[in-house]
């Protein structure tokens, strides 16, 4: 999953002769909050409403002041993780994939990441998900798979959370079954904190929540 694989060609970056205007226009066409600013294949700028604000019609987008003193950007070869941490701590809806050489080559949307994330770590599988809460020190991953493995189940995804003002780590198991009832005892019986668990037959019907739970999880 590496960025260069997931590029958007959906989105024309805007360039620095174009008017306040037309950048407004483009944002509105496109129903996006920013576009990455590009001339000659190189990253100038990130242009949102909040850097069109006030601004005449007619003035060109580069007369208006860097987005961020360093334009955040990442590498065609670098995870997904990678940018999604980059958008998640800059709050930004998209983020500029440049190569080594600097040069520009397209955009990551934040949507299009977790989109991506979702699908390959089975969150539309049908199965059941459970909640742990446990100290860093005690996680296993290996060893709670082993759990799940002796009651004859598989962990299709995992998800794992620093808990705010606590110290213990949250895990969210996405399990191939939605007969949780050994699965549970087995974990209680190793010293597993249980915290919640979602087992329904018609969990397919009940997709949308569970994505927007994990746009919540990932506070985007």
């Amino acid at each position: 999953m590496i960025a260069e694989a997931h590029l958007t060609t959906l989105l024309e970056p805007l360039e620095p002769s174009d008017t306040v205007k037309y950048a407004y226009e483009k944002l509105a066409a496109l129903h996006v909050e920013l576009l990455p600013v590009v001339k000659n294949y190189q990253l100038l700028n990130y242009i949102g409403y909040a850097q069109l604000e006030g601004r005449a019609q007619t003035d060109k987008l580069s007369d208006i002041p860097l987005y961020h003193p360093i334009l955040p950007s990442i590498l065609p070869e670098q995870h997904l993780f990678d940018a999604l941490k980059q958008l998640k701590f800059l709050n930004l809806p998209m983020l500029a994939v440049q190569n080594e050489e600097g040069q520009y080559i397209g955009i990551l949307k934040t949507s299009d990441i977790v989109s991506i994330l979702s699908k390959s770590l089975s969150i539309g599988a049908t199965g059941s998900i459970v909640v742990l809460e446990v100290l860093p020190q005690d996680y296993s991953l290996s060893d709670i798979a082993r759990i799940i493995e002796y009651n004859d189940a598989k962990v299709l995804g995992v998800f794992t959370f620093e808990i705010e003002g606590k110290n213990e780590l949250e895990v969210h198991l996405k399990l191939n079954t939605t007969m949780l009832k050994n699965i549970l005892a087995t974990l209680e019986r190793y010293n597993y904190k249980v915290t919640q668990y979602f087992s329904r037959e018609d969990l397919i019907d009940d997709l949308d929540s569970r994505y927007e739970s994990l746009m919540k999880f990932l506070d985007i």
